[in-house]
C-alpha cells in the first residue's frame, strides 16, 4: 500500500492520504491483533495471519510519512538494546528458533512505534489522530463483542467453574484478553472525554470500555484502567480541586465494579468417580490409576484423594491462584538468574501444576521477562521505560499538556496490568500493540 501511494501521487497530496491511512492502519492494526485471539473461530483463522500484515502495512505508511531524523535517539538506543538482548538470547535459548522469530516480531513492532512517533513530531494534529485511531480500534472491539453476544451467548460469555463465575469474554478468547485491551486504553478514552470536542461520543466509549470491564470480571483490567485514568486527570488538572474531584470519581466508579464484580459466584462442583476414560488402561486390582484420581497437572495446593473439591471464593482482593504461579515460576528464574532460559520460552519454561491457577503463563510480565532474560531483561525494560517517561514527567511540571498526560497514562496502566498479565514483550498479545503506540509518542508529543 504504501509503495502504491509513494508511486501514484506527488508528495503534497501523498501526505495528506498517509496523514488519514495511518490512523486508520492503527486502529485497524489493534483490531487484527484481537481477531487474532477471539472467542469467534472464524475471526481467530483470519486475524492471526492477517495482523501481521496489517502491521507491516503500517510500517510502510510510518516510513513513508516520517522524518527519519525525527526518531527520537534516546528511546531508540533503549529499545534497540532489549530487541538486541533478546536475539542475542538464541545462543543460550532452550528454544532457538522461538527466539529469534520473537525478537524479531519486537524489533518489527519497535520500529513501527519509533516511525510513528517521527511522523507526528511537532504536529499536533497527527498525534490526536493516531491516538484517536488507535482509541478507535479497541471501540471497534467491545462493539464487536456485544455483536457477539447477541448472535452466539455461547461464545460471548464463559460458563462459571469451581473457580470462577460466567464471566463476559465478549470477542476475546477468555474474559481477561479483551479486558487487558481495555484497561490499557481506557487512559485514551478519558483523555477523548477531556480534551477532544466529540465528548459525547468518547464518553460512550469510556463507557463500553469500563463496561466490558467490569463484566469481565478481570480486576487487574480494573484497577489498570483506573490508575492509568488518574494519570490523565492529575496530569492535566495539575494540584486543582478539579482534579482531585476526578480522582475521587475514578476511585469510586473503581469501587463500585470491583463490588459488582464480586456478587457473581462460582459454581459448586461435586466430584463423582466414573468410568475411566477409552484407551486407559485398568489398573490391577487393589490399586488405582494416580493420573486419574490425583493428576499431576494441579497437584500443587489440591486436597489429597478423598478430600473432595473444595468451593473456591472469589475475592476483590484474591490472586486467583498467581501467587502460587509467581513462587513456582521464582524458583525457576533462580536456575538462570542473569540471562534467563531465552526470549520467548515463557510458554515452555512455565509448568502449570497449580490447582488454583489456570493458565499457560505465569501471568506477570515481569517475572516472564525474568524468566526469559534473566536481570538484564529487566534492567532493558526498565532502561526503555525511563527513557520515555522521565522526558515527560520532566515537560508535564512545565505545562499541562493533554497529549502527554494521555500517552504517560497509557504507560501507568500498562504497567499496573503487567502485574497480573504477561504481554508486555509479546507482539501477538492483544493489547501490545495498544500499550506501544502510543507510549513511544511521549517523546513526539512533549512540544505539541
Amino acid at each position: 500500500m504504501a509503495t502504491i501511494l509513494a508511486r501514484a501521487l506527488p508528495p503534497a497530496a501523498r501526505q495528506r492520504v498517509l496523514d488519514r491511512i495511518v490512523p486508520f492502519l492503527a486502529g485497524a492494526t489493534v483490531l487484527a491483533f484481537a481477531a487474532g485471539s477471539s472467542s469467534v473461530p472464524r475471526a481467530t483463522s483470519v486475524g492471526h495471519p492477517f495482523r501481521w500484515v496489517l502491521l507491516v502495512a503500517l510500517l510502510g505508511a510510518a516510513a513513508l510519512r516520517s522524518n527519519w531524523r525525527a526518531i527520537p535517539r534516546t528511546p531508540l538506543v533503549a529499545a534497540a538494546a532489549l530487541v538486541g538482548l533478546a536475539a542475542l538470547s538464541t545462543a543460550w535459548s532452550v528454544e532457538p528458533r522461538t527466539s529469534f522469530e520473537r525478537a524479531v516480531s519486537l524489533g518489527l513492532l519497535f520500529l513501527t512505534c519509533l516511525l510513528l512517533a517521527a511522523a507526528v513530531a511537532g504536529c499536533r494534529h497527527r498525534a490526536e489522530a493516531l491516538l484517536a485511531g488507535v482509541l478507535g480500534g479497541a471501540a471497534a472491539v467491545g462493539l464487536l463483542g456485544l455483536l457477539v453476544l447477541a448472535v452466539d451467548h455461547a461464545h460471548a460469555v464463559e460458563s462459571a467453574t469451581y473457580q470462577s463465575p460466567a464471566r463476559f469474554r465478549g470477542f476475546g478468547q477468555d474474559p481477561n484478553t479483551v479486558a487487558l485491551l481495555f484497561g490499557v486504553t481506557t487512559p485514551l478514552a478519558v483523555w477523548a472525554v477531556l480534551a477532544t470536542r466529540r465528548r459525547v461520543l468518547a464518553a460512550s466509549v469510556l463507557f463500553l470500555l469500563v463496561g466490558t470491564i467490569v463484566a469481565s470480571g478481570s480486576r487487574g483490567a480494573l484497577v489498570a484502567g483506573a490508575a492509568g485514568a488518574c494519570v490523565v486527570i492529575g496530569a492535566r488538572s495539575g494540584r486543582s480541586r478539579r482534579a482531585l474531584v476526578g480522582v475521587v470519581a475514578v476511585a469510586a466508579i473503581a469501587v463500585a465494579g470491583a463490588a459488582v464484580q464480586a456478587i457473581p459466584s462460582a459454581a459448586h462442583v461435586v466430584n463423582v468417580s466414573g468410568p475411566p476414560p477409552p484407551g486407559q488402561p485398568k489398573p490391577n486390582p487393589g490399586y488405582l490409576n494416580g493420573e486419574l484420581v490425583y493428576p499431576l497437572n494441579a497437584d500443587v495446593g489440591k486436597p489429597l484423594p478423598g478430600g473432595g473439591q473444595p468451593f473456591v471464593t472469589r475475592s476483590i482482593f484474591g490472586s486467583s491462584g498467581r501467587v502460587q504461579a509467581w513462587e513456582g515460576t521464582l524458583h525457576e528464574v533462580a536456575r538462570r538468574p542473569v540471562a534467563g532460559h531465552g526470549f520467548g520460552t515463557e510458554q515452555a519454561v512455565f509448568v502449570d501444576r497449580y490447582y488454583s491457577f489456570v493458565g499457560g503463563l505465569p501471568e506477570n510480565s515481569y517475572i516472564g521477562l525474568a524468566l526469559q532474560l534473566g536481570a538484564l531483561g529487566i534492567a532493558a525494560l526498565v532502561a526503555l521505560v525511563a527513557a520515555l517517561a522521565l522526558p515527560a514527567v520532566r515537560a508535564l511540571r512545565r505545562s499541562r499538556n493533554d497529549l502527554v498526560a494521555a500517552s504517560l497514562g497509557v504507560l501507568v496502566a500498562g504497567l499496573v496490568a503487567a502485574v497480573v498479565q504477561s504481554y508486555l514483550y509479546s507482539v501477538g498479545n492483544i493489547a501490545t500493540a495498544a500499550l506501544w503506540i502510543p507510549v513511544f509518542l511521549l517523546p513526539a508529543v512533549l512540544d505539541a
